[in-house]
């Protein structure tokens, strides 16, 4: 996308957050709040008002024409642009491309999230880290042998390592949200717990996976509103450049990865209000 165009989207977006402040004062006639509450609401508003300038220099740092575009971010970054109607990233058709063109290529299965894409068997074929085996089950939900291969797989997976949980909400919420698939709700339950314990006792705190954890629990349950402290200690975390680091204090240039995690959790955050569109994760 050309320059001009990306600079003319975050100029509407700028715009969005100027005329969309929450006001926190009292209507005449209106029952007086305690001052603990008004503290409350107030907090909360500055809080909604940060962390959409937090999304305008995140948009920004990934929409620098000079970044090498990462193919991982890029695939998230689909569905968060359409859904939430930000602006496409510079070299965005260049990298998806690539993928495209590159049939051996790790991220090529994945490319379901940002395009379409005729299914190949292997595509589903057990290979590499296990949460990509769960991901990949829940974005050919479709196409699987049998629908039991995806809570199978999370079944076979150890809950306790890395990103299983998290991606194990987010295949579920694929196979149920674009291909209308029954689920066990005790999985989710379980999955959901633990993704919310991984969040809540992350060390270092909102490292990459924690972030994961903030998008997921908002992704997979609509009803789920996170305490506006967290939304706070994330916006804390923003590098000078508008990135997020994989982990917090490190890396001040920043991980794209994480910085399309955090975009997604606060873009989700009911509080903020941003306004959303219908999109499936995956596209036929």
């Amino acid at each position: 996308m050309p320059l001009l165009r990306l600079h003319r989207s975050l100029f509407l977006i700028v715009a969005f957050g100027a005329f969309t402040r929450p006001a926190v004062a009292q209507q005449p006639g209106a029952t007086p709040l305690p001052p603990e509450r008004i503290a409350s609401v107030q907090a909360q508003a500055e809080v909604i008002f940060h962390a959409r300038d937090a999304i305008i220099r995140g948009l920004a740092y990934l929409g620098n024409p000079e970044l090498p575009l990462d193919p991982d971010a890029l695939l998230i970054h689909a569905y968060l642009k359409d859904r939430f109607g930000l602006p496409e990233l510079c070299s965005a058709k260049r990298v998806a491309s690539q993928i495209r063109q590159d049939p051996k290529g790790d991220l090529r299965p994945f490319l379901r999230l940002a395009d379409t894409l005729s299914f190949r068997p292997e595509f589903i074929a057990l290979q590499g880290k296990g949460f990509n085996n769960i991901t990949l089950a829940g974005i050919w939900y479709d196409k699987l042998s049998s629908p039991s291969i995806l809570m199978d797989r999370i079944a076979k997976s150890p809950i306790d390592e890395a990103y299983v949980a998290t991606h194990a909400l987010w295949a579920m919420s694929m196979a149920r949200q674009c291909f209308h698939a029954e689920l066990d709700t005790t999985v989710e339950q379980r999955l959901v717990e633990k993704v919310t314990e991984r969040m809540e006792h992350s060390d270092p705190r909102w490292g990459d996976e924690a972030v994961e954890a903030l998008a997921m629990l908002q992704y997979n349950d609509p009803n789920y509103v996170p305490p506006y402290k967290y939304i706070q200690q994330l916006v804390d975390l923003q590098n000078p450049n508008g990135s997020w680091s994989w982990n917090p204090g490190q890396e001040v240039t920043g991980s794209q990865h994480t910085t399309v995690l955090a975009l997604w959790a606060l873009l989700q955050y009911k509080p903020l209000a941003w306004p959303t569109q219908p999109r499936n994760m995956v596209l036929r």
